[in-house]
């Protein structure tokens, strides 16, 4: 049976050091002290389904109650996650009754649509999200341990966060089929407690900007497990019938524990949710949109690059939990700001990816700042400008010094040019608060500092000068040639980067003043 709400079933180790195993209460207890280190089950392409739940259950069982505030009490968990709904099964791993929920299993209409349950999965790696199932580079350890709450959360990832392999539909909140749910959120400093605690709070006062900008009711299902399906066309629910943070599922699975806990599969013939049309935007809190485009962000193969990161702050709409609290936005404290996704490719994971970075206040208060946009952008495009020198001057140096540069040297030349991204990626949004928390009479002096630093060679026109003379050791090049292929290269750096038309002379002026 394997009641969730009464049987210790999923891991947790506390601050001590402590593992034990709790009941859906009392993770939550402990959650709201801060006193989770870690789930030992929850693995790392897990970590935002997992928390996601939990802040999404917790958020709905607090404003069914009617409290102001997430509860402490274990009791008055239990008491407010078990009033959800009436059907105890709905809490229960194991049902074998297929017309009644268990949990994250939705209820079949008859007991005749088990015969559509052929496939068989054996192990929780199997049950995951399908397009990781094969190659992911933490399966195997799961496979052999399958402990109940591996069963647990590989459910919930699945039913949260999957797309369309083959003939399965895929969830709401996900742009396209092989798109994916990132997350981008605002965590203080603490655990994964506090980043819960925070999270619910914050939603429990954005309940109503969600069904004002999106078509979801106060009144409408928020667990969709609860309700009756078959995968038919008929039975997909349009938005104005959901709660704004509805935890939605999108396969047909039930767990069995005969013989050793495994599970039966059904093949969904339709999306759980009509909603293919809003392109993923349908009010997820972590999920950035873009209202120009239509859509909600689907997270591109390299991840969460700086680049990538400025553009989601800068030209995308920000998430619910990406945005401050009134007491946030006084506080002295630092945040931390926390990007996860699964990237999908046709049939293949393509990475699994987080990054954190860690804001300080003013930063914090003024996220949303467009003097803040300016300054990341102005210094995306010096960097862009640093690296379209170094790939000439590397181009140069391929071609042997010559006047003509074919695409073969430009091919060359791209891998030294692209090392800039990865050195500038290190420090970036630390040099950018460098330069933004500064008044406006002396960011001009902190940006030379961080584009041409010649006291510790670390400036990004240093390090692009480092990354030519590499190059110009490592590429081949007729030894005849060597020398007037160096001379050409480094005249046609050191040049532009000097030259008024895309260059930086200004920089050069205040160095030589300086002589």
């Amino acid at each position: 049976m394997f009641n969730i709400l009464t049987d210790p079933t999923i891991r947790a180790k506390h601050n001590n050091g402590a593992i034990d195993k709790l009941t859906l209460p009392q993770v939550y207890a402990a959650l709201m002290a801060d006193d989770i280190a870690a789930f030992p089950a929850l693995r790392p392409h897990q970590k935002h389904p997992g928390l996601a739940f939990f802040t999404q259950l917790g958020a709905i069982a607090t404003h069914k109650a009617e409290l102001p505030e997430p509860p402490e009490d274990v009791d008055e968990w239990q008491q407010i996650i078990r009033s959800l709904t009436l059907q105890e099964e709905a809490w229960h791993l194991f049902v074998e009754d297929i017309t009644k929920p268990a949990f994250m299993q939705p209820p079949a209409s008859s007991t005749e649509r088990e015969k559509d349950y052929k496939s068989v999965i054996t192990t929780p790696d199997e049950l995951d999200m399908l397009v990781t199932a094969k190659n992911h580079d933490l399966k195997a350890s799961v496979g052999a341990q399958g402990d109940v709450d591996d069963w647990i959360f590989a459910l919930i990832t699945l039913q949260t966060m999957d797309g369309n392999p083959g003939r399965n539909p895929g969830i709401a909140r996900m742009n396209g089929a092989y798109g994916n749910r990132p997350a981008f959120s605002l965590a203080p400093m603490g655990g994964i407690g506090a980043q819960v605690k925070r999270d619910i709070t914050l939603l429990l006062g954005h309940r109503t900007t969600l069904t004002r900008e999106y078509p979801m009711t106060e009144d409408g299902t928020g667990l969709l497990w609860t309700r009756e399906w078959d995968g038919t066309r008929v039975e997909a629910l349009t938005l104005d019938k959901l709660d704004p943070l509805f935890i939605e599922i999108c396969r047909l699975i039930r767990l069995r524990n005969d013989d050793g806990i495994h599970a039966i599969k059904a093949t969904a013939k339709y999306t759980r949710i009509e909603a293919k049309a809003m392109k993923g935007m349908v009010g997820d809190p972590w999920t950035p949109v873009n209202r120009k485009e239509n859509k909600s962000l689907t997270l591109g193969l390299g991840g969460f690059t700086y680049k990538r990161i400025a553009e989601y702050l800068i030209d995308w709409d920000h998430p619910v939990l990406l945005k401050q609290t009134r007491d946030e936005r006084r506080s002295s404290n630092d945040m931390t700001l926390v990007a996860r996704a699964m990237v999908r490719g046709q049939g293949k994971s393509e990475g699994y990816y987080e990054r954190t970075i860690t804001l300080r206040p003013r930063t914090v208060a003024r996220l949303n700042a467009q003097e803040l946009g300016t300054i990341a952008k102005e210094r995306i495009e010096d960097v862009g400008k640093v690296q379209r020198i170094l790939r000439h001057a590397v181009s140069v140096f391929a071609a042997g010094g010559g006047d003509s540069i074919a695409d073969e040297h430009r091919v060359r030349a791209n891998p030294w040019a692209n090392r800039i991204d990865d050195i500038v990626d290190a420090t970036f949004f630390d040099d950018l608060q460098d330069e933004f928390e500064k008044d406006a009479s002396e960011r001009q002096a902190i940006r030379d500092k961080w584009l041409c630093n010649d006291e510790d060679g670390n400036g990004v026109i240093n390090h692009a000068r480092k990354i030519l003379h590499e190059a110009e050791d490592t590429l081949p090049c007729n030894e005849m040639r060597r020398y007037k292929a160096r001379t050409r290269a480094e005249g046609v750096f050191e040049g532009r980067i000097r030259n008024s038309n895309g260059g930086f002379p200004h920089l050069f002026r205040q160095i030589k003043g300086k002589g």
